[in-house]
């Protein structure tokens, strides 16, 4: 007999699920000499060149008017009638007819700024390959000194021009660059030649450029086109930092080796002994005051960020660290991890808050599976470089793998315990889970607080309701349980058979008892608690047994009678006997008492009988009345 029943079982919900840690694959390599993000950048600019080019539409210029200050030769009557025909022509759309007439006006007059913008104007309004030729007349006049109302005429011109004609240009250097590299370069760099303003074009330049091996005139022309763009100036100015840096590394390795060995006098006199053609630029004298900085300070690890904007320190970090950022990512893309995560440790400790390092430190903890705290603080600090595509994927993967190893194992805790009970229970075990239960609900707050996606706040709300579930049914099992351990206690008593009417009724009233517990417990449970029909199931047996002890006590009441008439009549049976009573009174008296406990008990004992018992006693009954007669 089990302690809580054969048919105990806890309620089944839907299981509680652990999360999944989140898949993230590493590809983000970027180096001096690695040219995909500049790839990256190159499809955007093809589909941003064809989103331009087919949103386009026509600025209204206004019409050229004779309000301008003459600023040429006086042609005498003749030549300025032809140049207000001219005007007059371009303003009335006739731009053939004012080409034309333009045209021999700047024969005599070549430099006329008026008739030299005239004629770009009409070549605009034509449309076609003549937008590109007014582009070309237009460039030197944005150099030269020009009246203010020109200037201004000028300018919305090649702003126009430059609108509509630079996407075509993107376009076609984007389609032949892989096919004819000399080619699209020759022709972009035409280009740029009437368009300085436009920093992409610059770009696409001066990648082209590096990619041929000619660093220094990339450098060159990044430099000016950073320092001329008024549109896509950034992009351009990033790429001259990251040129520069390409080309200072090499010349720098003996200072920067020096510096992570520990010797900052040697590093600093490894840049003094520097060519000075390099040594004089922002990057190496930032190098130099965070090498003096550091001598200045106590030995610290990780050291402290130099004093330096943002991009700066980017800057001096790269010429630092980008060599090893390329090593520990070649390292990671074959499989060898723990060599990156070692080189990286070391190095990160000397640049802390560069971008790159830390998202290749991120990503190499993550595949390790270490430290998922100090991993999403690297990453976190990656994602503040927008260049860095894969930043912010691997922060939401190691925020997913946080709360995975912080819930993950209170999930299996939970399954365990419930494992732990699924043969069987008994008190003591219902006990033990309890306490595990409890344990568990105690930590929910911690894994709330842990939960950062929406399924870790789902998995940590579905434990939360299965271990109170749970609970409420453990403490009704161990009600149940408590009455079952009771019930094998009162039949214990009774293992060697009950041995008179006296032990009879000391295990009916201990069965009353437990009856009555159990008929409180049962009026006390919850509606619908999954203790009830074992309450029912517990009820039931009891009853069973009380009616059993019912029957074994009349069987004795029965037995007795029956063994007093035998004695009785044994005596009177053996005439010598010298226990025979003499007095014939006494024996009826006897026979009397006997015969009233045996109606008695007929009386009183109707349901409890056997068969074989009422018959007994019925025969008893009768022949002690036969005998009183």
């Amino acid at each position: 007999m089990t302690g809580t029943g054969r048919d105990n079982a806890f309620q089944e919900i839907r299981p509680v699920q652990a999360l999944r840690t989140p898949t993230f694959e590493f590809t983000e390599v970027r180096g001096h000499g690695d040219f995909a993000e500049h790839d990256r950048r190159l499809e955007e600019l093809a589909r941003d060149a064809a989103a331009a080019a087919a949103s386009q539409t026509a600025l209204v210029l206004a019409p050229p008017v004779a309000t301008l200050t003459e600023m040429s030769l006086d042609l005498g009557p003749d030549g300025e009638e032809l140049l207000e025909d001219a005007r007059a022509n371009a303003g009335a759309g006739e731009y053939q007819l004012a080409l034309d007439q333009l045209a021999e006006y700047l024969q005599n007059a070549p430099d006329h700024q008026e008739a030299r913008y005239l004629r770009a104007y009409c070549l605009f309004q034509l449309g076609g390959p003549d937008q590109v030729k007014a582009l070309r007349i237009l460039r030197p006049l944005r150099d030269e000194r020009v009246e203010a109302g020109l200037r201004e005429r000028i300018r919305d011109l090649r702003g126009e021009l430059r609108r509509r004609l630079t996407p075509l240009e993107v376009t076609a250097y984007t389609e032949t660059v892989r096919t004819d590299p000399p080619g699209a370069l020759a022709r972009v760099e035409a280009f740029l030649e009437l368009a300085p303003e436009e920093g992409t074009l610059s770009y696409l330049l001066a990648v082209g450029q590096a990619r041929d091996g000619d660093l220094e005139l990339a450098l060159d022309t990044a430099t000016r086109g950073a320092a001329e763009a008024d549109v896509d100036e950034e992009p351009v100015r990033a790429l001259a930092r990251r040129l520069l840096l390409a080309q200072l590394a090499p010349v720098a390795a003996p200072a920067v080796s020096e510096f992570k060995a520990g010797n900052l006098h040697r590093a600093r006199h490894a840049l003094l002994g520097m060519d000075p053609r390099w040594r004089r630029n922002t990057v190496l004298d930032d190098f130099d005051a965070f090498l003096a900085l550091l001598i200045d300070l106590p030995r610290q690890i990780p050291l402290p960020a130099p004093k330096l904007p943002p991009d700066r320190t980017e800057d001096l970090y790269s010429l630092i660290a980008e060599t090893d950022g390329q090593q520990a990512a070649l390292l990671m893309q074959t499989g060898r991890a723990e060599q990156a995560e070692r080189l990286l440790a070391h190095v990160l400790s000397l640049v802390p808050r560069f971008p790159w390092l830390n998202f290749l430190y991120a990503a190499c903890l993550y595949r390790l599976g270490r430290e998922p705290d100090r991993a999403a603080e690297c990453a976190e600090t990656a994602v503040r470089d927008p260049g860095l595509t894969q930043a912010a994927e691997l922060l939401e993967a190691i925020r997913g793998w946080q709360e995975a190893t912080v819930i993950n194992p209170a999930v299996k805790e939970y399954v365990d315990a419930m494992e732990s009970v699924r043969d069987g229970v008994s008190v003591d075990r219902l006990a033990t889970l309890r306490h595990r239960l409890s344990a568990l609900e105690r930590r929910l707050p911690v894994l709330k607080a842990a939960a950062r996606s929406e399924q870790g706040v789902q998995v940590v709300q579905e434990l939360k309701t299965a271990i109170a579930q749970r609970l409420k049914e453990v403490a009704d099992a161990m009600v149940v349980g408590g009455l079952y351990e009771k019930y094998d206690r009162v039949m214990s008593t009774a293992k060697g058979g009950v041995s008179g009417a006296q032990a009879a009724d000391r295990l009916a009233g201990s069965l009353d008892g437990l009856a009555q517990e159990i008929k409180t417990t049962r009026k006390n449970a919850r509606r619908g608690s999954s203790t009830s029909s074992q309450l029912d199931d517990l009820a039931k047996l009891v009853s069973d047994r009380r009616a059993e002890v019912s029957r074994v006590k009349t069987s004795v009441q029965v037995s007795d009678l029956v063994r007093r008439f035998n004695q009785l009549a044994e005596q009177q049976s053996g005439t010598n006997s010298p226990s025979r009573p003499r007095d014939p009174y006494a024996v009826r008296r006897q026979l009397s008492d006997i015969l009233g406990d045996a109606q008695q008990l007929r009386r009183s004992a109707k349901g409890s009988f056997e068969a074989r018992d009422r018959t007994l006693l019925d025969e008893l009954i009768g022949t002690i009345s036969r005998t009183l007669r």
